[in-house]
């Protein structure tokens, strides 16, 4: 007993330094030591437990093909906060992943952004996400479904899924019996005074085209009333104005100039009527010289027009005032001129003359 208490220290401290390999003289030891079998047990069994550990951390992790997952930066936010959803996939090389489109099956929840990052390479697998930026505009709660992704692998097409994401969004407004309801009653009805500027407007619009109606009409029964009119030959006019301005008896009333006025009118429109001369608007100086170059015109008439013109201008606007036999000789003269100077046929100029 003396003799296996001292050997048993010994064999201890070879145990310990015998921990990772076993030598010849270790072996040596457990063979003479007979009595020590319980101690060679344990002995073993530290080395076999030292060894499984050193080939358990040379070994690294075995990764899946594929890996997926789906993540929101927040499950709660208010109406104006916006929930960020990622879909994301790590996978080997010479994989084919598919993600889904999102934006199809998200129901409630409006996407304001998105994007798309890789395929690109990260500790020798790829990478491949999408994300979503979401916003509710109404607070209620929310679920984003499951996420299907699809892959091929050597046994057929597999497929990996995500779980459901629940999204609580809240109201701004303060829970409590003051706070403000998000559904106002309908205000009572107000009487709105009546607008009568459109009416005014439309009913100045209406004058004013009526007018105008109205003055074209009336503009066209007159052009159309002195058409007719001039279908009748110069003298003929000429002679029954005359006869008119006889029948008011002017001279007899001493209304002497208003007698020449008249009366040079009617025979400056025979002249324009006649031979398509402007006589109604020509001055007597403008109007001599044409006269004077008429060939249908005698030498007497164009002398006695001359005479006319200048004694009815003195009456006119020089304040003459001639006798009696002045005034008779004249008529006489416009009569006779009228007389010498007559045609039976229309001219055309006159249907178009004012």
């Amino acid at each position: 007993m003396l003799i296996q208490s001292k050997f048993l220290p010994g064999l201890c401290l070879r145990r310990v330094r015998c921990a990772h390999r076993l030598n010849p003289e270790c072996l040596y030891h457990l063979i003479t030591g007979a009595r020590s079998a319980p101690y060679m047990a344990i002995l073993l069994l530290l080395c076999f437990a030292c060894s499984s550990q050193e080939q358990h951390a040379d070994k690294k992790p075995v990764l899946p093909p594929v890996e997926i997952s789906a993540q929101t930066d927040r499950t709660t936010a208010t109406l104006s906060e916006a929930v960020t959803f990622t879909l994301s996939a790590q996978y080997d090389k010479g994989l084919t992943v598919k993600l889904p489109e999102v934006g199809t099956q998200i129901a409630g929840l409006r996407i304001t952004d998105f994007g798309e990052e890789g395929p690109k390479e990260v500790d020798n697998r790829l990478v491949h996400k999408k994300w979503y930026k979401l916003q509710a505009d109404i607070a209620g709660s929310y679920i984003i479904p499951a996420q299907v992704v699809s892959y091929a692998a050597d046994n057929g097409t597999r497929e990996l899924k995500t779980p459901q994401i629940f999204i609580e969004v809240k109201s701004l407004l303060k829970p409590g019996p003051d706070a403000p309801k998000d559904i106002i009653d309908i205000k009572t009805l107000e009487e709105v005074p009546f607008n009568w500027r459109p009416y005014i407007w439309a009913g100045c619009a209406a004058v004013v085209v009526i007018s105008l109606c109205a003055g074209a009409l009336i503009y066209y029964r007159k052009r159309k009333k002195k058409a007719d009119v001039l279908k009748k030959p110069a003298h003929i006019l000429a002679l029954e104005e005359l006869e008119k301005l006889k029948s008011e008896h002017l001279i007899e009333k001493g209304i002497v100039r208003e007698h020449y006025f008249r009366l040079s009118d009617i025979f400056r429109r025979y002249i324009e009527n006649r031979f398509s001369i402007p006589a109604v608007e020509q001055t007597t100086q403008e109007l001599l010289p044409e006269i004077m170059r008429l060939d249908a015109m005698q030498a007497s008439a164009k002398s006695g027009a001359r005479d006319f013109l200048h004694h009815s201008d003195m009456v006119k606007f020089a304040k003459y005032v001639p006798a009696d036999d002045e005034v008779t000789l004249n008529e006489q003269n416009v009569v006779r001129i009228i007389d010498e100077t007559k045609t039976e046929e229309v001219l055309p100029q006159a249907e178009t003359s004012k």
